[in-house]
């Protein structure tokens, strides 16, 4: 298969975008998206509460 010789207009891009069908995700995608949000927010709270910790600012 060769690549195309003329890149596709915007709207001609559009339209094979509007006529794509929504996936939804997957358990284990939701679990995934899941538990790296809760990773993040947990190792932001361990990082505050180090830099409270040890790095206290003011009285």
């Amino acid at each position: 298969m060769e690549p195309p010789l003329v890149r596709p207009s915007d709207a001609e891009t559009a339209r094979e975008l509007a006529n794509v069908v929504a996936e939804p995700l997957l358990p284990a995608e939701k679990w995934l998206i899941g538990g790296s949000l809760a990773l993040g927010a947990a190792l932001l709270g361990v990082l505050l509460w180090i830099s409270r910790t040890y790095f206290p600012v003011g009285s």
